[in-house]
């Protein structure tokens, strides 16, 4: 019995999941091996599904999707709308299985206008557009089981004015509207403003939907779009673009940048006292542009500009050892 009992003990410790464990007695270590691409032009990328997704000419006739992996090779995808003279991406994320999702608006020759979902498969040999209505999607995630969860605002018939400023969907890969939930008592952005899902990221875990709005709340459901819970971003971030980017690792760790641009100072959030706890960070330099998402437990963040550095970090027990250069 005592043989069994330590081997949990061990299992435990493993994971991270002894009682009483709490950020300050973990840290977050730079890996040596940076992730270096070509820099993406128009889009802010997010790191989703195992790998970087942005767009390029995300305003034209056929805005390019693209994916970075973790080598850094880049792969290249004309998005088709038929009919369409010009077409607006919003939002682009990866699925773990490579395929790629898609939401934002098209034009027509005669000026009809039209909001979209798009899925791509894993080879890219197939494109399948949902037109969804009355429905402006600005945010776009791919659960593990391959399904789209989207963010965004249902509008009038005549698609100008807004009914529900933040509804959540999920569709199947084929345009399947599978549920929506409209989203109520959110907190408003600067000036007052409702509709917080423009602008804002959608992730998804093992076991969840996060969304972090543009006031820099972060909201959770469960995958029956059922709300988990709502936690405030600390005092002095009152909008997303303070916040330095946000990522959900897949075991449920939700961190922010805890800054726009400099030393990487991310912040960790507790659920169950709704606060926030600074992650200390080692290795190496901790120069951060933003965090980009979590690869399953590693964090990636955007470290250069010239030429589109990524850094991963990865979890680890104890605080910094007394060398260490950022302890």
């Amino acid at each position: 019995m005592r043989g069994r009992w330590i081997v949990w003990v061990l299992l435990l410790l493993a994971a991270g999941l002894l009682a009483g464990q709490t950020s300050g007695q973990r840290r977050l270590v730079v890996a040596a091996d940076d992730i270096r691409s070509q820099s993406p032009a128009d889009h802010l990328p997010r790191w989703t599904g195992g790998r970087l997704a942005g767009c390029d000419q995300c305003q034209s006739g056929a805005p390019i999707l693209w994916t970075v992996d973790g080598q850094g090779n880049r792969d290249d995808t004309s998005l088709q709308v038929p009919q369409a003279d010009r077409v607006g991406v919003r939002d682009v994320a990866s699925g773990r299985d490579g395929a790629l999702a898609a939401v934002g608006w098209a034009i027509s020759a005669d000026s009809r206008l039209a909001s979209f979902v798009a899925w791509i498969s894993p080879d890219r040999a197939r494109q399948v557009l949902t037109e969804v209505g009355a429905y402006a999607p600005y945010a776009v995630t791919v659960a593990p089981d391959g399904t789209i969860w989207t963010i965004g605002a249902t509008l009038d018939s005549g698609m100008r004015r807004q009914v529900d400023p933040n509804v959540l969907r999920h569709y199947s890969p084929s345009g399947q509207l599978l549920a929506t939930t409209a989203i109520s008592g959110t907190r408003r952005s600067d000036g007052g403003v409702a509709n917080v899902a423009q602008s804002s990221t959608l992730m998804a875990s093992d076991d969840r939907i996060g969304w972090f709005t543009l006031a820099c709340e972060y909201v959770e459901f469960s995958f029956s779009a059922v709300e988990l819970g709502r936690y405030t971003c600390p005092n002095g971030m009152s909008n997303a673009f303070k916040a330095g980017g946000v990522a959900l690792s897949s075991a449920n760790d939700l961190l922010i940048g805890g800054r726009e641009v400099g030393p990487l100072s991310p912040l960790e959030l507790n659920r169950a006292t709704k606060t926030w706890s600074p992650v200390a960070v080692s290795g190496g330099p901790g120069n951060s542009l933003g965090l980009l998402g979590f690869d399953g437990l590693t964090l990636v963040t955007h470290h250069q500009a010239q030429t589109y550095t990524m850094r991963r970090l990865t979890w680890a027990q104890g605080a910094a050892p007394a060398s260490d250069p950022l302890r």
